[in-house]
């Protein structure tokens, strides 16, 4: 009396089949791209490029714009001082 695998699961895998309406090799090829799909979207969301650290970019370029219209005022407050020395000279 000999058992094998395949025979075992030949029904079961018959019956899912039928309930499915598509074959099981297609089934697991689905479900390897949905798994894979969610990882790679996964990882864009939580990973190196996360919306974190998008978003610690935007903090920053927004310090770095107020940074660079103080830095232009100064710089015209220093070129309007350096234009009234040179004419009172």
């Amino acid at each position: 009396m000999g058992f094998s695998i395949t025979n075992d699961i030949e029904p079961i895998i018959r019956k899912f089949e039928e309930l499915l309406g598509l074959s099981f090799k297609v089934f697991i090829l689905t479900a390897i791209v949905v798994s894979l799909l969610g990882i790679y979207v996964a990882n864009l969301l939580f990973g190196n490029h996360s919306l974190r650290v998008l978003q610690n970019l935007k903090n920053e370029k927004q310090h770095l714009e107020v940074k660079i219209d103080h830095l232009k005022k100064e710089n015209a407050k220093l070129h309007k001082q350096y234009l009234e020395w040179m004419d009172a000279q």
